[in-house]
């Protein structure tokens, strides 16, 4: 049973909150349009809601994309290669996609240990900033870990294919 439910999660995870956070978006974003139009008013906080909800689906959403390999890659070329160069240059290219991660979660770390020194309150919900950025470093180490159950999977299906 708990297998079950941790399968959902692993398989589905990005897409629920990707999901979550632009339906909240998109209702926040009406909630405006009819606030404006209709009472001449406006909410603060749902502009900032959609902001985040936003920022937070570009975040979820690139780790989602990279379990489902389906970041932009420019293959023309790798395509021709034959199948030995081929896979040194998708693997060079993750390494340095990796290496370059790692720097980010080492630099967003930094930024959020300063967050964490200081309050700053957002002006529309009244949130501190630390809680609402902290899906940066969440979401590169899930990057992280995404690409490491890539490989995994390849490796344990006796490498097929390419790790496209």
């Amino acid at each position: 049973m708990l297998r079950k439910y941790l399968a959902l999660i692993e398989n589905h995870f990005e897409e629920v909150i990707c999901g979550l956070c632009l339906t909240l978006m998109a209702g926040c974003i009406m909630t405006q349009v009819l606030l404006r139009f209709l009472f001449s008013s406006a909410a603060p906080w749902a502009e900032e809601l959609a902001v985040y909800c936003m920022i937070y689906a570009v975040y979820i959403g690139a780790s989602m994309a990279i379990k489902e390999r389906a970041h932009i890659r420019i293959l023309l070329l790798v395509n021709r290669f034959p199948k030995n160069i081929r896979l040194v240059s998708i693997l060079l290219a993750d390494i340095l996609w990796l290496g370059f991660l790692v720097l980010m979660i080492i630099q967003t770390s930094i930024y959020m240990q300063l967050l964490f020194s200081t309050t700053f309150i957002s002006p529309g919900l009244g949130i501190d900033q630390k809680w609402l950025q902290l899906v940066v470093p969440i979401s590169l180490v899930l990057m992280v870990l995404r690409m490491a159950q890539v490989y995994y999977r390849w490796w344990h299906n006796d490498n097929q294919e390419l790790p496209l």
